[in-house]
């Protein structure tokens, strides 16, 4: 990078909103209070930018899923004129105090002081548009890869038994070693995968979201006890809520069951690893300076974890993809199936894939651009700032 400063000088904003498959979203009849919305994420609109710096480059960047325009605007606004070289994105908006006026001993992460603003669009705006001016890989600025290859697995919503087991099929034919699957509180995906157990490939690896929605380990003991017979890998993600914790303990004694804890806020990850709740951890939140500071702290207690996702489009795709080659016990399949599960992602160029790992990128920045001729048939508005 030159000595002259970096600065953001005009945005172009395309919102779109991008369709899923339906056989991947589909779910059963009875959703319950938990997965009312299950199946609505992609009609949600997402903000895709090109941001020009000062330097003539062309940078990247994705919001949130349900970014309003207000949010995308004011992010946008707040970032012109700044010089990259003299931020980063993790303490850019950090203060010593939250919206409520609390206190804290520490200052806020950015992140956590984003409201009414899209963080992980400033995390990818500047991470592409620093990563382009140094010539260097996203990761390289996340503190360096430590594997060039991610292992990820197929996602699925509810589907019934039938389209379950056709999608497992299409998933190990793609060269993927597993699948992750949510799950109601009656557990019908549980239900459906003992049904199909026969067709499933040998030493694929399972796993299943219940997403706190089962309510006790006494009613679901038997069905636990009958996956732990198969013959294939089950983790069950977020099985109770988090109150249950002699029900988390008690879970993970049903070998070779693995019990997963996707900590979503601090206190939960506190908690499970206090009371040591969980055999391994989703650490996706959003931010991956989040995600790798919490890497740091799993891998302090000898557990392994993975980065989870929004299932968003290509840009911040790639973005989670940098940052899981960057932790070192970010050695599970991650949440990073968008290209399969989307219409699609609108980047190019398009997510590498070996032997059921994504293939991490040595391109400058985030290694991807917009693609504009994809993105046409998905763009709700179009607009600059700046």
């Amino acid at each position: 990078m030159s000595s002259q400063s970096l600065t953001f000088e005009k945005f172009r904003v395309w919102q779109v909103v991008v369709p899923a498959r339906q056989d991947i979203v589909s779910a059963a009849a009875t959703p319950g209070v938990m997965y009312r919305d299950s199946g609505k994420w992609p009609q949600m609109p997402i903000h895709l930018v090109e941001a020009t710096t000062s330097q003539g480059i062309v940078a990247v960047g994705e919001s949130g899923r349900g970014a309003t325009r207000a949010a995308v605007e004011e992010t946008l606004h707040a970032l012109l004129g700044c010089d990259l070289r003299t931020m980063t994105p993790a303490t850019i908006w950090q203060g010593p105090a939250n919206a409520t006026g609390l206190p804290r001993t520490y200052p806020y992460w950015s992140w956590e002081l984003a409201a009414g603003r899209s963080y992980t669009l400033l995390e990818s705006l500047w991470l592409d548009a620093v990563g382009k001016a140094v010539g260097m890989p996203a990761h390289q600025l996340l503190g360096g890869a430590c594997r060039s290859h991610v292992p990820v697995d197929f996602w699925i919503n509810r589907p019934d038994a039938a389209t379950m087991a056709k999608l497992i099929h299409e998933a190990a034919t793609l060269g993927l070693r597993g699948i992750k699957m949510k799950s109601s509180a009656s557990g019908d995906t549980a239900a459906s995968l003992l049904s199909i157990a026969a067709d499933i490939p040998e030493n694929f690896h399972i796993t299943i979201d219940p997403m706190c929605a089962w309510r006790s380990l006494r009613e679901c003991v038997r069905q636990l006890e009958k996956l732990a017979q198969l013959p294939f890998d089950i983790q069950i993600e977020d099985p109770f809520p988090y109150t249950a914790i002699a029900d988390w303990r008690a879970a993970r004694q049903i070998t070779p069951l693995t019990i997963a804890c996707h900590a979503r806020t601090e206190d939960v990850l506190q908690l499970a690893m206090r009371e040591e709740m969980a055999d391994t951890y989703n650490l996706g939140r959003g931010s991956v300076y989040d995600f790798l500071r919490l890497s740091h702290v799993t891998e302090f207690v000898d557990k392994d974890c993975w980065q989870g996702s929004s299932l968003e489009l290509g840009v911040l795709q790639q973005m989670r993809l940098h940052a899981s080659a960057c932790a070192r016990n970010c050695v599970l399949p991650s949440d990073l199936q968008s290209e399969w599960a989307r219409e699609q992602t609108l980047v190019t160029p398009h997510m590498q894939y070996e032997d059921g790992h994504a293939v991490v990128s040595n391109r400058p920045g985030l290694g991807v651009e917009l693609d504009h001729a994809a993105m046409q048939q998905y763009i709700v508005t179009h607009f600059e700032v700046g």
